[in-house]
């Protein structure tokens, strides 16, 4: 493969997550103050916190972002530690409107939402008509970005490199997992390296059973900005970071202990009602964060306590 090829690649990266980034905090500065008051007061409940979660994740587009937010308010004593866990499930929920964003294939779009925004950013004061003109910018680098990777991913698939690794993933899916972790820790960014995924399998150059610990893992690696914003914290903004790596971990570990059924049920599913790959894996993803959710829910003041004990006894 050719230096351009790599080039342009990097280059598709580079706009895809500058385009879910500033998409993100286009949506924040919309209502910022709105934001953090839903977050800090809706949580009288931890199945209302879940939905509150789903809710601003799905407009800010960045699980990140939800916990990054929630671990600021912890820190400023506006939530409690077991008032998080609701939002930090819901988040995680939320996280998978990307993915489904990429699954439905809008990317015939992306010129017209990069020429719109970028013209109404120029010549538009009006504060609203600003801010949509910024959340279509932001959706046009995103949709552009992944076009441009898009182009250049099939040629990856020709290299021996390439067919050696895909070849040692089928063999040994704890690798294919701890790839997805690794390469998401690194770019600190789940929803970049699932669309990747999604091309991949869109492709035909990995396969399903490789898809998805590859998606698994993407799911550990994300927990990392959680990690990062909670570093110079209080010990309750860290425990919720640290309840978002085990969430993730718990999830992860389930799905892969079973992870044979589970790729026959999908298969099964793909079978009654075919959708394109890139759907799939949106699916795929949204079904993990779910049942995950569901099946931590029961138990999480359990959870709550354990992490309270782990951290009083390294105080």
């Amino acid at each position: 493969m050719n230096h351009v090829s790599w080039t342009s690649i990097l280059i598709g990266l580079a706009l895809f997550l500058f385009g879910i980034d500033y998409l993100s905090l286009s949506l924040q500065e919309l209502s910022p103050t709105r934001l953090k008051n839903l977050l800090a007061k809706c949580t009288s409940s931890t199945f209302k916190a879940i939905l509150i979660g789903c809710f601003i994740t799905c407009i800010i587009q960045s699980s990140s972002a939800t916990t990054a937010l929630t671990v600021s308010l912890i820190n400023a004593n506006l939530m409690t530690f077991s008032q998080s866990i609701g939002i930090i499930m819901g988040a995680n929920i939320g996280t998978t409107i990307t993915a489904f964003i990429v699954g439905f294939d809008l990317f015939q779009y992306a010129s017209f939402f990069l020429i719109i925004g970028a013209f109404c950013l120029l010549f538009s004061n009006h504060p609203k008509i600003k801010g949509l003109a910024q959340i279509l910018f932001g959706l046009g680098c995103l949709f552009y970005g992944l076009e441009l990777m898009s182009m250049h991913l099939e040629a990856i698939t020709k290299l021996p490199e390439f067919m050696k690794l895909v070849t040692l993933f089928t063999n040994h899916p704890i690798l294919a997992m701890l790839g997805g972790a690794i390469t998401t820790a690194l770019i600190q960014s789940s929803s970049a390296i699932i669309a990747i995924v999604q091309q991949m399998y869109h492709l035909k150059a990995i396969s399903l059973y490789v898809s998805i610990p590859y998606i698994l893992g993407c799911n550990i690696g994300t927990t990392i900005t959680a990690f990062l914003s909670a570093l110079k914290t209080n010990f309750s903004a860290k425990k919720a970071a640290f309840f978002h790596f085990l969430f993730n971990v718990i999830g992860t570990t389930f799905f892969m202990i079973f992870l044979t059924p589970f790729y026959h049920l999908f298969l099964t599913f793909h079978f009654y009602i075919p959708i394109s790959p890139r759907l799939q894996l949106a699916f795929i993803h949204g079904f993990f964060n779910i049942v995950t959710t569901l099946l931590i829910f029961p138990f999480y003041k359990h959870i709550i306590a354990l992490i309270e004990s782990c951290f009083k006894k390294n105080c």
